[in-house]
């Protein structure tokens, strides 16, 4: 019961009020003799009681100064005649044990003892003494000896006034979720290279928050000590150890070897650390936890596969075409070719790596069409001429004249990739007699000798001249080591005759390349008139706007040696002495090509050629032939040949006004090339 409760406010002197309303009605009568006496005694009889009892006040007042007033209690202790600190010490002893520890936490090993104050309670004990002491004093005599007087005769029992915040304690003990709760931990799973490692899932814990409160909150309200024992609930993870174990054991499964893989004779290792790329491991959310599933990538692996296919792919031929008036004929089709069969393949590898097939397997084969066929044909852009190359071979010797036609017939009808480089020594194939060439006379070993396919350097040339006119890019090119007077002819194109633009080749050596950088694809056709003497080769394609303008430069003119060159060969029969070569001069010819590709100059091409001065060659049988070097016979009916004059009236006259060349490191000339010797 409070204070407030107990003495509630009242209007001292009410009922004097009262009565001094009534007397002044009395006082309004005409007042009488007698009546005066009656009310002075009784004034006077007042004013002694009142005296009495304020000399009472007095004497009590000054008897507990400093005191609280007999009979009060606070929540029922009594501390009447108690100073107020001496009621306060005795206050808080009463509460000692319950504020030295109102609570001991637990959890497993550890152990919390909070405060009240931690808790959110306090205790106005210096409120309630201060309330003790006030009762009876501070309100007025007449107020004060009233408030005395029901202390003395009923006592006075005073609340405690504690607040308690709930709030605080759950604050409280949420701090303590910090060092007891842990979130649930998935099992994790772990593919590094062909490692498979795996970490065990955890469970988790969360905090009865609410129950704690609850209980403590109980304890506290009691002014008990209390023995709180916290409690959590597990949290179970989302992804448990089963599913991992159970995926890491596939996944070393499909690890344990390599895969073994051949396309005829290539072998293809596949090793763990490879494979380990092709698998997806994939985690599925279930209302029961959650699940792993371990696949192997077929995407990955056919892309493998296909890398694989793109190596070992044996194309298949292209066909022989005919411009045919630009109605384009194929004359010899082209030749199937050979795959590896991607889908299935695929399918194989995958069975192996599930462990439902072999490890080693050889990839199967499908067969493909040719990749220019009836159905393509028209598709190609060869719709026309872009440019033609003309020699001329009059007068060679019947060897010669077969061979050009042999060569001309292999290369007609090629068709040119767009971007594809040509190469002239892989499209003629072999220079021998499987592919109808016959022996002639070739430089070889620095002198003429028979060789398969003399004059095959006519074709070459031919061929030169037309990519030489189409702009096209020459990326290898050989002049020839002496100077071939039937080249001139048509050998400057529209600028007239003359050398410079010749292209030998040899089989394993020096080749004649270009490259095809039109967009669309080249038609290459080839043919040879033996009555007229003229090799000729047209391009085919689409038409670019370009425009080919040449210079020429003769330089460094060299007269023929004036001796001659004896060989000796166990192959000439002795006694007798054959010529071989016959002599001529040598010079440089600077050939500059400008190709203008929409009316926009490139840069200028140069193509260098240096021809040797050739001496008259003889052939020996080595026993002929004395220590200088000469031969110890007579020639008889093969007499020493007369050197020609240092001036050949067959050779082109000389720039006497060159024009200056752009700065091109010239490239190297080889000294010996397979070409013919003129009556050789």
């Amino acid at each position: 019961m409070s204070a407030e409760q107990l003495y509630p406010n009242q209007q001292p002197g009410s009922t004097t009020a009262s009565t001094e309303q009534e007397y002044g009605r009395v006082r309004a009568r005409p007042p009488r003799r007698g009546g005066t006496i009656a009310v002075a005694l009784l004034a006077f009889l007042l004013g002694a009681v009142l005296l009495t009892i304020g000399g009472g006040l007095f004497y009590l007042d000054r008897s507990y100064a400093g005191k609280i007033y007999p009979n009060i209690t606070i929540q029922g202790l009594a501390i009447g005649e108690m100073t107020p600190q001496e009621a306060e010490v005795a206050l808080r002893s009463r509460y000692g044990a319950f504020l030295d520890r109102p609570a001991t936490i637990t959890y497993a090993d550890q152990t919390w003892r909070p405060t009240v104050g931690e808790l959110g309670m306090q205790f106005d004990f210096a409120g309630a003494v201060n309330q003790a002491y006030q009762a009876g004093r501070g309100h007025g005599m007449y107020n004060n000896v009233r408030e005395v007087a029901l202390i003395w005769q009923n006592g006075l029992d005073l609340p405690l006034r504690i607040a308690y915040d709930q709030q605080q304690t759950q604050q409280y003990v949420t701090t303590l979720a910090q060092s007891i709760e842990r979130a649930p931990a998935d099992a994790e799973l772990h593919v590094v290279n062909a490692t498979v490692t795996t970490s065990p899932a955890q469970i988790g814990r969360q905090l009865l928050v609410n129950e704690a409160v609850a209980e403590l909150s109980a304890g506290l309200l009691a002014f008990r000590p209390s023995v709180v024992q916290l409690q959590a609930r597990e949290l179970t993870p989302r992804l448990t150890d089963a599913p991992v174990q159970a995926a890491a054991t596939q996944i070393r499964s499909i690890l344990s070897a390599p895969l073994e893989l051949t396309v005829g004779e290539k072998s293809y290792a596949w090793q763990p650390s490879t494979v380990a790329k092709f698998i997806d491991i994939t985690r599925t959310p279930a209302d029961n936890g959650d699940t792993i599933a371990v696949q192997v990538n077929p995407y990955v692996i056919e892309r493998q596969i296909r890398q694989i296919a793109d190596a070992t792919e044996q194309p298949g031929t292209l066909p022989r075409v005919a411009w045919n008036s630009g109605n384009l004929k194929i004359i010899k089709p082209g030749n199937n070719g050979w795959r590896v069969d991607e889908g299935r393949a695929r399918e194989l590898v995958i069975t192996g790596l599930q462990g439902q097939g072999p490890r080693a397997i050889e990839l199967p084969m499908r067969e493909t069409a040719p990749p220019v066929n009836e159905t393509n044909l028209n598709q190609l852009g060869i719709t026309d001429l872009v440019s033609v190359g003309k020699s001329d071979f009059t007068g060679s010797a019947g060897y010669r004249v077969h061979n050009i036609g042999i060569g001309m017939n292999i290369l007609n009808g090629i068709l040119i990739a767009p971007g594809e480089e040509f190469s002239f020594n892989h499209n003629i194939g072999e220079i021998d007699a499987s592919n109808g060439f016959v022996e002639g006379s070739a430089i070889v070993q620095n002198r003429t000798q028979l060789e398969f396919g003399g004059g095959i350097c006519q074709d070459s040339t031919t061929i030169f001249r037309a990519a030489f006119w189409a702009g096209l890019p020459v990326t290898e090119r050989w002049g020839h080591s002496f100077y071939i007077n039937w080249y001139d002819k048509y050998g400057l194109g529209d600028s007239g005759n003359g050398p410079g633009l010749d292209a030998t080749i040899f089989t394993g050596g020096p080749d004649l390349k270009f490259l095809n950088d039109t967009g669309s694809w080249l038609l290459l056709q080839t043919w040879s008139d033996p009555k007229k003497g003229i090799a000729q080769v047209e391009l085919y394609g689409t038409k670019l706007n370009r425009h080919v303008e040449l210079t020429q430069r003769v330089y460094d003119r060299l007269p023929a040696p004036p001796q001659p060159v004896f060989v000796a060969d166990p192959a000439q029969p002795a006694g007798r002495i054959k010529q071989s070569d016959r002599a001529r001069g040598g010079m440089t010819i600077d050939v500059v090509r400008t190709v203008y590709v929409n009316g926009v100059a490139r840069d200028p091409d140069l193509f260098r050629t240096r021809f040797r001065a050739w001496p008259n060659i003889f052939v020996v049988n080595p026993n002929d032939i004395g220590p200088d070097g000469r031969p110890i016979i007579q020639w008889g009916d093969q007499p020493a040949p007369t050197p020609p004059p240092a001036t050949d009236p067959n050779l082109p006259p000389a720039d006497q006004s060159p024009q200056p060349l752009p700065p091109i490191e010239p490239a190297p000339v080889p000294v010996t090339g397979g070409e013919t010797v003129p009556n050789g």
